[in-house]
C-alpha cells in the first residue's frame, strides 16, 4: 500500500489533547485527509503514550492509561502502522550517535528514517525546522499545509 505521508508523534499528541495549541489543526488532519493514506511509525505510539500519560509538575496532559490507549487506538484505526526493522532501528541510533546527536531529536531521526525506508515522500509535523534539517530531501509540512495540497 502506498503511504502518502508519515505523521509525527507531536501531531498525534496535539490531535488527541484538546488543550494543545495545535489541537484543531492536528485533529482536522485525521478527519480531512480522506483521499490520502497516512502512516505512523510504530515507535511514535510509544512516544505519544509516554507524553500523554506523563506525571509530575510539568506534565501537560495527564491522561490515564485507559484514556491514552483508547485515544491511540482511534488514531490507529485511520492510519497505517509501519516501522523500522530491529537492525534498521539499531543502525539509526548508531548513526545518530556517530553524528553527535543527543536527546529526543533521536525520535525525529527515527521518524525520518521510517519515511526513507518505506519511500514515503512527506512528513507531517509541527517541528518543521528539525525535520527539514535532518531530512532535506523529504517534503515536510504542517497538518494544515498537507491538507491544502491533498
Amino acid at each position: 500500500m502506498k503511504i502518502d505521508a508519515l505523521v509525527d508523534s507531536n501531531v498525534i499528541i496535539a490531535a488527541l489533547a484538546g488543550e494543545h495549541e495545535h489541537h484543531t489543526a492536528s485533529a482536522d488532519l485525521f478527519d480531512g485527509a480522506r483521499g490520502a493514506t497516512l502512516g505512523i511509525a510504530a515507535h511514535s505510539y510509544a512516544e505519544a503514550y509516554s507524553t500523554l500519560t506523563r506525571r509530575g509538575p510539568h506534565a501537560p496532559f495527564r491522561f490515564t492509561a485507559e484514556e491514552a490507549w483508547a485515544a491511540l487506538e482511534s488514531v490507529r484505526s485511520v492510519t497505517q502502522l509501519i516501522g523500522l526493522t530491529p537492525a534498521q532501528t539499531f543502525e539509526t541510533v548508531r548513526s545518530y550517535a556517530g553524528d553527535g546527536g543527543i536527546g529526543p531529536r533521536l525520535y525525529d531521526r527515527m521518524i525520518g528514517e521510517v519515511a526513507v525506508a518505506h519511500g514515503i515522500p512527506t512528513i507531517i509535523t509541527w517541528n518543521i525546522g528539525h525535520m527539514r534539517g535532518l531530512f532535506p530531501a523529504l517534503e515536510v509540512r504542517t497538518p494544515g499545509d498537507f491538507l491544502q495540497v491533498h
